[in-house]
Formats: C-alpha cells, sequence, structure tokens
C-alpha cells in the first residue's frame, strides 16, 4: 500500500511555515510599510506644530525668510540642510508671508524627508532583493526617533541618503538608470555629514568591486562613484581635523561614547527603548527556542518607555538628550552597511534574521517610539502656545526670571531648557502675532553667545514680514 507523500497545509507545511521565504517576503513588506506609516503620522504632526523651529531652527527660519534663499551654516552638510530648507525656501519665494506657516513647511522638510527617504530605498531594491530594507527600517525605528527633536539635525537625514546610495550601488549600479540614481545619490552624500566619513569608504569599496563586472555606462558609473565617496570621505575629514568649531566636535564624540544615552535623571528614553528592542531581537535569534518569550519580555520594557515617558513628559522631554543622541543615526547605518557589504561578499541577506519575535519586537517599538513622539510634540505644541500669549500681552524686553515666571509654574524640565537658551529669543520673535513684535525674551545669563541684542537695533532682524514699530525704543524700517 503507497500512502501519499503530498504535504499537507497546515502546522509544519511549507506554506505557514514560520520562517518561510513567504512569510519574511508578506511579513516584511507589511511591517517596513506599517513603520513608514507610523512614521508619516508623526512627522505630519510635527510639521503641523512647526516642531522643526525647537533650537535653532527658529534662527535659520529667520534667515530664510528674510532672505528667500538656502541659509547654509555648515558646510559639510549643505546637500542635508538644502533638503531640509528646500519647502520653506520655495514657500518663501512663492509669496508666503506668515513666519508659522513657514516654520511649518521648514519643519515638514526636517521631519518628512527621513520618511520619503526611507520608502524610495523600498522602490530601490530590485524584487527579489526586499529582505535589504531592514537596514532602512531599521535606521527610521531604532535610531531617527531618538534624535528627531533637536531642530537642525542634520544627521537624521544624512543616514537616510546614506541607506539610498547604499541600495542602489548593492543593487542597480548594472543598468544605466540604476547607475545614474547612484551617482546622484552618492554626490549627495559626499556633502551631507562630515560622521558619514566611513559609510562613504564602503560605498566606494562596494562600488570598486563590481568595477570588473560591468560594462558601458554602469562602469564608468562605477569609477566615478568610486572617486566621489573617497573625495566625499578625505573632504569629511577635513571637517573632522579641521571643524568650524572645535566644541561641535567634541560634543559629536562624547555623543557617540555614550552621551546618547542620557543621565539616571533624565535618560533618552527613545534610546533606551531602541536598546532594549535590539538585545530583545539578538537575544531570540541566538536562542531561537525563547524567541517569542524574549519577544514578549522585550515588548514590554519597550512598552514601558513609551508609557513612562508620555505619563511624564515634562520631566522626561529634554531637546538637550536629544541632541546627544544626534550621531546615533548617521553610526547606526555605518555599522548596519559594514555588515550589508560583508553578507554580501558571503553572498547570504539577511533575511533569516526575520522572524516572529523580531518582527513583533519591530511593531511595538514602531508603536512606542510614535507615542514618545506624539507626547513631544504635545509638550511643544502648548509651549509655543504659551510662549506667543507672553510676547502678545507683554511689551519690550521680557526677562528669563520673568518667562520663568510665567511659563514655567510647574517646573517642567522641558520649558526651564527651553527658556535657559538663546533659542528662545528668535524664537519669541517669530511667534509675535502678525508679525508685530511687542517683546523679546532674552535667555539666561549664563548663555554665552545671543543671536541679537536690543541695544544694537541695526542688528535684529529686518524683513518685510516683521513689524517693530510697537517695540519700544526702536524706530520702524
Amino acid at each position: 500500500m503507497i500512502r501519499d507523500q503530498t504535504p499537507r497545509a497546515g502546522r509544519g507545511s511549507s506554506n505557514t511555515a514560520p520562517n518561510s521565504e513567504t512569510f519574511r517576503a508578506v511579513a516584511l513588506s507589511r511591517l517596513f510599510w506599517f513603520a513608514v506609516a507610523v512614521s508619516t503620522l508623526t512627522a505630519l504632526y510635527a510639521a503641523l506644530t512647526a516642531r522643526g523651529l525647537v533650537y535653532d531652527g527658529s534662527l535659520y527660519l529667520l534667515a530664510i525668510a528674510a532672505t528667500r534663499t538656502f541659509h547654509i551654516v555648515e558646510t559639510a552638510r549643505s546637500s542635508v540642510q538644502v533638503f531640509q530648507q528646500l519647502p520653506a525656501v520655495l514657500g518663501a519665494r512663492l509669496g508666503i508671508q506668515n513666519l508659522w506657516i513657514l516654520g511649518k513647511l521648514f519643519s515638514l522638510g526636517m521631519a518628512g524627508w527621513p520618511v520619503a527617504l526611507t520608502a524610495a530605498c523600498w522602490l530601490a531594491l530590485p524584487r527579489e532583493e526586499k529582505s535589504w530594507i531592514v537596514g532602512p527600517m531599521f535606521n527610521l525605528v531604532f535610531a531617527v526617533p531618538a534624535a528627531s527633536f533637536i531642530g537642525i539635525s542634520e544627521g537624521i537625514i544624512a543616514s537616510c541618503l546614506l541607506w539610498l546610495a547604499v541600495l542602489l550601488v548593492m543593487f542597480r549600479l548594472a543598468r544605466p538608470f540604476g547607475a545614474f540614481a547612484a551617482l546622484a545619490a552618492v554626490v549627495a552624500c559626499a556633502l551631507a555629514h562630515e560622521a558619514a566619513v566611513l559609510c562613504l569608504l564602503l560605498i566606494g569599496w562596494s562600488a570598486a568591486a563590481q568595477f570588473s563586472k560591468l560594462r558601458g555606462f554602469p562602469r564608468l558609473a562605477a569609477a566615478l562613484v568610486t572617486i566621489v565617496s573617497v573625495a566625499g570621505a578625505c573632504y569629511m575629514a577635513r571637517w573632522i581635523l579641521f571643524p568650524r568649531s572645535s566644541i561641535e566636535r567634541a560634543d559629536f564624540l562624547a555623543s557617540i561614547l555614550g552621551g546618547f544615552l542620557g543621565s539616571p535623571r533624565t535618560p533618552n528614553v527613545p534610546v533606551l527603548a531602541s536598546l532594549a528592542a535590539a538585545i530583545s531581537i539578538a537575544t531570540a535569534i541566538v536562542w531561537r527556542r525563547k524567541g517569542l518569550g524574549t519577544a514578549i519580555i522585550g515588548g514590554t520594557a519597550i512598552l514601558s518607555c513609551g508609557i513612562v515617558f508620555a505619563a511624564a513628559p515634562d520631566a522626561l522631554v529634554s531637546p538637550g538628550r536629544f541632541f546627544a543622541a544626534r550621531g546615533l543615526p548617521v553610526a547606526l547605518t555605518t555599522l548596519l552597511t559594514g555588515l550589508f557589504v560583508i553578507l554580501q561578499r558571503l553572498g547570504t541577506t539577511p533575511a533569516p534574521f526575520i522572524t516572529r519575535p523580531a518582527i513583533y519586537v519591530v511593531v511595538t517599538l514602531a508603536v512606542s517610539q510614535a507615542l514618545m513622539q506624539v507626547s513631544a510634540t504635545n509638550i511643544w505644541r502648548d509651549y509655543t502656545h504659551d510662549l506667543r500669549l507672553l510676547v502678545a500681552t507683554r511689551q519690550g524686553v521680557i526677562s528669563h526670571k520673568q518667562a520663568l515666571e510665567a511659563l514655567d509654574g510647574d517646573e517642567s524640565r522641558f520649558r526651564r531648557e527651553m527658556l535657559q537658551t538663546w533659542s528662545v529669543q528668535p524664537l519669541s520673535i517669530l511667534l509675535a502675532p502678525g508679525g508685530r513684535v511687542r517683546a523679546i525674551v532674552e535667555p539666561a545669563e549664563t548663555e554665552r553667545w545671543v543671536p541679537y541684542h536690543t541695544t544694537e537695533p541695526r542688528k535684529l532682524p529686518r524683513m518685510p514680514q516683521l513689524d517693530w514699530s510697537q517695540f519700544p525704543g526702536l524706530v520702524a524700517r
């Protein structure tokens, strides 16, 4: 008697095995677009509340509104700053006069491009190579939220640009259109961020390794990508050795060496959530039999981070902690790019690491990070609302002490930090109702630098959007 050897649908069959190729492809696609959708919603909320004006964002916007062109401060990050400022510059040139609306456009550039560039990475990958999307997705979910509340955070967009260039060079260099796109992306990366120096070398090495296999324009493009990558790395090394500000270099190194974690009293909770997720995924991969239990424990810890952060935002929302993590996206991108290059050389893919426990953990992290981002945006929205009322009802210079008494009755760490720094000064000007500046909030006396001095009226920002006629002691221009 011959028994039927045909596999039946059900547990253990190839059609339903948790780690089958079909499962991985479908699950990864859904996971990626879920992460993109959640990030899109939080980015739109940040843009609608003009969250990009935090810290030096307001100073950048005043310069853009005054000149109606790009305000490039960091030469080594010029391509990223063009991306950031493009919506606001277009709005200004189209005749938008309202500074708050321009601030929303400015924030859209900072919050929107990381999502758009990450989504473009999916299109950059061939159908059979979609498992490599885990790199850009991990950057979007693990690293970007930890550094997204500091105003001008060039490293976020730089990391997303690097991912697009990495994938185009790895998988699209053999076709003319893909080769052209790869070259364009690498040129942008060569002027994106000085921390990208090692990643640029990895991109150049990947292109050089393909040179002998290519013909025609793709071969020329591979050579150009290699040259541009190496030249860009050398250019970035120059800015590391001779930075515009030595303080910036020291702060960046401190952040990479652990400063991104924050302090015991005020930790960077989004980073802690990402670390819990990374540990959970690594443990589930090593001990596969305990993967589900590890995912449950890790998911609980990750959700706890989001709930605690949302429950006590006044104590935990600290732009200074986000600022300390600004190097994290590029650092993670460089590390994963190195791993990707090794995997490709070994002839394997990230597909084996896409397991059910890993998917559960990433979904939980995406939800938790979104909760924390919304909480941070809420506290920013309330702060700008109260600051706008303050400058609308007072006249003249508002001292730091007066601002604290009026706006920080609950002793919020976030408000105390925001009111202490020089950034409160340009933000208070920008928030003047209808552009009629009646009052300016001064930072703490301990600030070593402030952008404007009321004793020097000629150095105050002058533009059609601002009316200084109601400010005491000044003559309107």
